[in-house]
């Protein structure tokens, strides 16, 4: 069972998952692409540009996502 506090950080947790993840691709690409495969050069640095990109975009519906989650409550 879920508490009404962890079903309402919800959006911000996919956001929190999001900029997690572009920063490990981009500390990866630092370190020599040693843990994720790549494919090509900087894979991992447009991957981490990516995840960036996306946590930005959740960022700015942060709100809208919110009230989603309140509304189904």
């Amino acid at each position: 069972m879920h508490t009404y506090r962890e079903i309402e950080l919800l959006p911000f947790s996919i956001l929190l998952m999001a900029y997690e993840c572009g920063i490990r691709f981009l500390t990866d690409y630092l370190n020599g692409d040693t843990y994720f495969k790549t494919t090509y050069p900087e894979h991992n640095l447009v991957r981490a540009r990516n995840q960036f990109r996306y946590a930005q975009d959740l960022d700015e519906n942060l709100e809208k996502m919110s009230e989603f989650i309140k509304n189904l409550l």
